[in-house]
């Protein structure tokens, strides 16, 4: 089969389209503080918006993606930058809770309508270095969010909450890129969708093994997300402001994994660096928690460049085994599995709350091998 070169342009617009459209996912949680004072919300109110806004993501990337394999939608990117955008711009500017909450669940509906054929596109863009296009696609997207609480929390500093209406200017611009870009799009996507299908079907075995590892290995990163600072301050002894900067230390180690996995699995084989990166995981959060506290943020860079790593591999082995519908492996791997992973996180609080977090800690350990035992049965990926 013939091998396409890596479309170095075009895959860096829709990297660019990736960030700014992640960037109004990331600015939701530094927008809450603002709306609580505001709005005067409870934390019941101010956690409905998060937990909405992952249900809604969870759910409809998965159904668009399979709608995506029927028919083309590529003005899904363009729809979804917009709705990403406009959701978080209104949400400053209306008067009460519920028209917040319908925006920033409109901005949750357009993230998440743009992340199942960006990521086909992406995977088209490629071409044969699979593991090396998606890591560079998926930083995208991680400095994206990385960069929104930084860009709205300037924002509303400089010009209080009705400045959330800069947010749309980023998108507004992505929207009208793709929406001449159309015509090529839709001219790719049917010259891409014959070499797929020449490649055969779907293995549903594996993408639900695959599943079940993406789905661990999202337990395991939300649980240290949410939970590491918390263990910081009460364990160790950290101060607020430094213990929250673990959470820097993890964005960069997930640049970082991002970046130097997909080299790596496109030479060496993504199942292999796959099942090694479970391990690490394993071994970092033990040496997290019982090393002294100066490796702490160290080993935790490791750990949180491991799970990124895994997260691209899996994509890319999700698209491989789905190969015969790249939407819906897609969305399932970017939105439902990880969405599981996402809400497990008030289960590892009511565990802490009973056990404390330092077992709790350790016993997320357990995930990444059980994971690698699953890793084990996935059959060879096409390369």
């Amino acid at each position: 089969m013939e091998q396409r070169e890596l479309d170095r342009r075009n895959l860096s617009m829709l990297i660019l389209a990736h960030m700014m459209t992640d960037l109004n996912q990331g600015a939701v949680p530094a927008l809450i503080p603002f709306l609580v004072a505001k709005q005067g919300l409870n934390y019941l109110g101010a956690s409905a918006i998060t937990v909405a806004g992952t249900l809604i993501s969870s759910l409809l990337q998965p159904l668009l993606g399979f709608l995506s394999d029927h028919k083309s939608l590529s003005g899904l990117l363009v729809v979804g930058p917009l709705l990403g955008g406009l959701g978080v711009a209104l949400s400053g500017n209306l008067p009460s809770y519920g028209w917040v909450l319908l925006a920033i669940l409109t901005s949750a509906i357009g993230v998440a309508a743009f992340h199942p054929e960006a990521y086909r596109y992406a995977n088209y863009y490629s071409g044969s270095q699979t593991a090396t296009g998606m890591g560079v696609f998926s930083v995208g997207g991680t400095i994206g969010y990385s960069l929104g609480p930084l860009v709205l929390t300037f924002l509303v500093v400089q010009g209080g909450l009705s400045a959330t209406a800069w947010m749309c200017l980023p998108t507004l611009a992505i929207a009208l890129y793709y929406l001449f870009q159309q015509s090529k799009l839709r001219s790719m996507r049917r010259e891409q969708q014959r070499s797929l299908e020449q490649r055969g079907k779907t293995n549903w075995r594996a993408m639900s093994l695959l599943l079940s590892v993406i789905v661990m290995r999202s337990m395991s990163y939300y649980c240290l997300s949410t939970f590491v600072p918390l263990y910081l301050i009460s364990a160790r002894g950290f101060s607020t402001p430094l213990a929250n900067s673990a959470l820097t230390v993890m964005s960069l180690g997930s640049v970082v994994g991002a970046l130097l996995s997909g080299p790596i699995a496109d030479r060496i084989g993504r199942r292999r660096v796959l099942f090694w990166m479970a391990i690490l995981i394993s071994v970092s959060i033990l040496l997290f928690v019982k090393a002294a506290t100066a490796f702490s943020f160290p080993v935790l860079a490791v750990a949180s460049a491991a799970l990124s790593a895994s997260f691209t591999i899996s994509m890319v082995l999700g698209q491989d085994y789905g190969r015969g519908n790249l939407g819906l492996a897609s969305g399932l791997t970017v939105g439902l599995a990880v969405g599981f992973g996402g809400l497990s996180a008030p289960i590892f609080g009511f565990i802490a709350d009973r056990i404390g977090l330092t077992i709790t800690l350790s016993s997320v350990a357990i995930l990444p091998l059980l994971a690698a035992a699953l890793i084990l049965a996935l059959p060879k990926e096409t390369l």
